[in-house]
């Protein structure tokens, strides 16, 4: 955990007010009940917003490791009264049982871990503007903390939602962060979409990656996730395969997706679903073909 608070300086009073008019804008809402839509409205705005923030942080030189997401909640949080570590298991190992990301952002919210998390963590740091909606993003500790909320959706997008017919993962799989990786279930072939850098904010160039027909259809409900399995910030294809029972992970480390088998070993607690995979409760091991 991170030792030192700052306060970022020359924040800039338009991102601030951004920030202060969403939330004023919603000041109706129970957050302890947040109606249909609202989960799905917090998680998206401050996924953009913090983009938005840390876009212009990087311009102005200043230190990004002040701004990392944290990788998981500081224990002195996880202690305090308000915290609910049975909603913080649930988030994290079993990301599954939320339908949809309204119903995750809904939870986070209703479950009141994240006013809890703010609230403790201006205490931790003596400084009550963390816990101040008008003020926070002015400080790092903001991004400490929604970047980790983000990691959490994250880890919630990862998940095959092959059923909703939404077989696209976004993230860094090669060189930026804003790439696009698509599966097509009719040939079992991926793709990588990429801002054409001629308007980063629209259209994507599209390009194949590789494919995976020889692990069959990866859509057939096998347990699957996208994630940074080595902690690099790349994403990574991690798969159970039926047939054998391997694990195989693919990776764009090259420009195309290449396939390796992994020996995976479960550690801490165990899980409540034993096919579920979680990063912060498994190792993996490069093993050889």
């Amino acid at each position: 955990m991170r030792t030192l608070m700052t306060v970022i300086p020359n924040f800039p009073e338009q991102l601030l007010d951004e920030h202060k008019r969403w939330h004023h804008a919603r000041h109706s809402v129970d957050t302890n009940n947040p109606p249909s839509g609202y989960g799905q409205d917090f998680l998206t705005f401050h996924r953009n917003f913090v983009a938005k923030v840390l876009d212009w942080y990087r311009q102005q030189g200043l230190d990004p490791r002040l701004v990392e997401p944290w990788p998981s909640v500081p224990e002195p949080i996880r202690r305090a009264s308000c915290y609910d570590q049975n909603a913080e298991w649930r988030i994290l190992n079993q990301p599954e049982t939320f339908r949809s990301s309204d119903e995750l952002g809904r939870f986070i919210e209703g479950s009141g871990i994240h006013g809890c998390i703010h609230q403790e963590a201006a205490a931790l740091y003596g400084d009550d503007e963390i816990n101040d909606f008008d003020l926070a993003p002015r400080n790092t500790v903001f991004y400490n903390i929604h970047g980790m909320i983000n990691n959490w959706w994250r880890n919630w997008e990862g998940l095959g939602r092959f059923e909703e017919g939404m077989p696209y993962w976004s993230g860094r799989f090669f060189a930026e962060e804003n790439e696009v990786l698509r599966y097509d279930s009719q040939g079992n072939h991926w793709w990588l979409g990429r801002a054409d850098g001629k308007d980063r904010a629209g259209s994507l160039e599209w390009g194949a990656v590789g494919d995976s027909s020889a692990f069959g259809k990866i859509e057939d409900g096998r347990p699957f996730r996208i994630w940074d399995t080595d902690g690099d910030g790349r994403l990574e294809i991690v798969f159970y395969q039926p047939k054998n029972g391997e694990w195989w992970e693919g990776s764009v480390r090259t420009g195309r997706l290449e396939w390796n088998r992994i020996a995976v070993e479960r550690v801490g607690e165990p899980l409540q679903r034993e096919d579920s995979l979680k990063a912060n409760r498994l190792r993996k091991r490069k093993a050889s073909r």
